[in-house]
Parts: C-alpha cells; structure tokens; sequence
C-alpha cells in the first residue's frame, strides 16, 4: 500500500468516525411541551439540534459514499452543502444564541429558533420566518477559521456547469492536442484533496459547535422557565 492509498483511508476513516460520532446524538422523539413561549422555544432548540445533525450526516454519508466510488462531482457538491449547513449551525445559531443568553433575551432566542427552524425565502413576504443569508454567515466563520472561504467557494464551483463543474471533471487532453478523452473523473484526481478533506473538516466543526449548544442548553432551559 503507498503513501497516497494510506492517506486515502485514514481521511476516510476520520469522516466515517465523525459522522458516527454526530449519528450517537441522534434521538427518537422530543416529547410535547405547553403552549407558552418558554417551553416552546426550548422545544425548538432540540428540534433544531436535530434537524441539522440528520441534515449533516446524510449529506455527509452521501458525499463519503461517491468520494469511495471516486465520483468527485456529487461528491464535493454534498459537501458544499455540509459546509453551509455547519455555517449556519455556527453563525446563526451558537453565536446569536450566546449574545440572546448573555443578556438573558429569552423573545430572541424564541424568534431566532423560529427563523433557522421554519426560515425560507421563496415565499416573499407572506412568510413571516425568514432563512438565513448563507454568504453572510460564511463571511462571519471566515474569522474564526481561516480560509473557510476559500474552501466554500471552490466547492461552489461544482454546483455550476463551468470549468470545475463541467469540463475538469469529464474531459482529458492529449497534451498539445485537441484530442479529448471523456468519464467520470476523467483527470483520476484523488478525492482527500479535492473535497474529501474539506468535509472532515466540516465535520470537525460540527462536533465541536454541537458539544458548545449541548453546553448552552441548560442557560435556555432556565430562560424558558422564566418565561413560562
């Protein structure tokens, strides 16, 4: 086994533990609660909590499955969406959420769960909840990891029928010629670089922003119970 092949499989077993780790928080049901704010909004935080652990991890599974069958399309697309997915777990939610606690604004914490729990944009202004700008919250994480950016928009490139989207990935050239070769990774490009290790390090992120949310539950609960 060489270098590249041994590398290959310690990302790859990084990733599997990653989202084996985030699968162990999963939960069957969050029990009804009372109708007032307080209990709502606590009931919110752990149906977000949720919500976005099964969004990362069967994008993240999804994306793991087409890096091993070296289909790097789909695969870095799945991961663009982990990244903005963990972007927003960061930005709107566990740094909002610290400022709403530290000033004890418990309508905040309500208002804000409602946005990332029911937030969309394409209904216009008949929809009170709206989702988060995406770029916006990058920019933010963009100061805590550095290069977190860049990453995301080269990612972004595979969403799109352009170069890394389209002809990068499908097309080979005799070198000096016009003869072109056309499958599936047609450059054989290795997956740890070119996507593979961006996800471990979303996944990273994930986990570390999810104990520091565990962490801030009990704050909630206690505003929750003030405002029953």
């Amino acid at each position: 086994m060489d270098a590249a092949d041994t590398a290959h499989k310690t990302t790859s077993g990084q990733v599997k533990q990653l989202i084996g780790q985030l699968s162990n928080r999963f939960i069957d049901v969050a029990e009804e609660v009372d109708s007032d704010t307080g209990s709502q909004s606590l009931h919110l935080f752990d149906v977000w909590q949720q919500v976005y652990l099964c969004r990362i991890v069967d994008l993240a599974n999804g994306a793991e499955a087409f890096y091993q069958e070296g289909h790097s399309l789909p695969a870095c697309i799945l991961t663009h969406s982990v990244m903005e997915t963990v972007v927003v777990q960061y930005t709107v939610v566990w740094k909002k959420l610290s400022e709403f606690t530290d000033i004890f604004d418990s309508q905040g914490i309500h208002k804000l769960l409602m946005s990332v729990v029911f937030g969309r944009r394409d209904k216009g202004d008949d929809w009170t909840n709206k989702s988060m700008q995406v770029l916006t919250a990058i920019d933010h994480l963009e100061k805590r990891f550095s290069g977190f950016r860049s990453e995301y928009d080269r990612l972004s490139e595979y969403a799109h029928p352009g170069l890394a989207g389209g002809y990068g990935i499908y097309v080979r050239k005799e070198k000096d010629k016009l003869r072109s070769h056309f499958r599936q990774n047609a450059l054989r490009l290795e997956m740890d670089p070119w996507g593979r290790s961006e996800l471990r390090c979303a996944l990273l992120v994930a986990v570390t922003f999810f104990e520091l949310l565990l962490q801030m539950r009990p704050c909630i609960e206690v505003l929750s119970k003030s405002n029953s």
